[in-house]
């Protein structure tokens, strides 16, 4: 299909990150309207609105546009996995993991461009107890931060992740797993077990060196617990990318896994959203090539 003959549905969400929208609007508006055949906006005020809002357009629109943070880019994705429609992203949130990990311009305006000129992939995603993410899902130490933040925070940005980060580790139990995958089975106490598509959650924290979204696998990331010392002396192994060359850390790749918690109830987080509950067992499979995204060009 030729660019100028896609209908492009641009999905707001006002609260996220902390730029006041209401100007980039119509700059984008206009910018658009020069090149595809139809633009249209509309605001959403929760994940599952703008969930909703992309299903019923599946029938009107090419390109579904994610103005706004993860949650949002998440909520818009899910709508379109398995269906022959493009996801587009404007960085507008506070850590804008997937695009990070994408390639993509973290100013809205750059990636605007990207809209106009940049070429569809065809990207895996993940399925968490029949939550969908793209970037990265976890138990443990991720999901108490995770559901701090979503219940207890007023603020956005990276602060309150720290400030929840060390509380939580302060606060958190052991938590002792059995994972089981097609080729493996182990059981482990773990601080954070990540599931990733991606590299990185966003803020260049890398926790999955070696992930990619187009194998057709997840990696499975266990970090151990650690004291503080130790911490202190490897946590920058997370911002360069060698997190895997760290004494406390795992990764294996598989298709389908169970991971059942044998300490009780474990707080999950699917690309930084608190799961709602703590839950003991977890079925996590990768869906290959499931959503079709556009990305800068080769070209840059």
């Amino acid at each position: 299909m030729k660019r100028s003959s896609e209908r492009i549905l641009l999905m707001l969400n006002p609260a996220s990150g902390f730029i006041s929208k209401d100007i980039a609007v119509s700059l984008i508006m206009r910018k658009l309207r020069r090149h595809f055949a139809s633009v249209s906006l509309v605001n959403t005020l929760s994940a599952l609105q703008a969930r909703e809002i992309a299903r019923q357009g599946l029938k009107h629109f090419d390109v579904f546009v994610a103005f706004g943070g993860d949650g949002t880019v998440n909520s818009v994705a899910g709508a379109l996995v398995n269906r022959d429609k493009t996801l587009g992203i404007l960085p507008g949130g506070s850590g804008n993991g997937l695009a990070r990990n994408l390639g993509l311009h973290l100013s809205w305006l750059r990636a605007l461009d990207t809209l106009i000129n940049g070429q569809d992939v065809n990207i895996d995603a993940g399925d968490i107890n029949g939550r969908l993410f793209f970037n990265v899902a976890g138990m443990g130490l991720d999901g108490l931060i995770s559901k701090k933040f979503n219940l207890e925070s007023k603020a956005r940005g990276i602060l309150p992740y720290v400030y929840f980060a060390l509380k939580g580790y302060m606060e958190m139990p052991p938590f002792r797993v059995r994972v089981s995958t097609e080729n493996s089975e182990f059981e482990e106490d773990i601080l954070i077990l990540a599931l990733a598509n991606f590299r990185e959650y966003g803020a260049k924290a890398v926790i999955a060196p070696h992930a990619s979204p187009y194998d057709r696998l997840l990696d499975l990331c266990l970090l151990k617990k650690f004291n503080l010392l130790q911490s202190s002396l490897n946590v920058q192994r997370l911002f360069t990318g060698t997190i895997h060359k760290y004494p406390f850390y795992r990764t294996i790749q598989f298709e389908q896994a169970h991971i059942r918690s044998l300490s009780g109830p474990i707080p999950y987080h699917f690309d930084g959203e608190y799961g709602g509950s703590d839950l003991e067992a977890f079925d996590v499979h990768v869906l290959p090539a499931a959503v079709r995204v556009r990305i800068r060009s080769f070209k840059g």
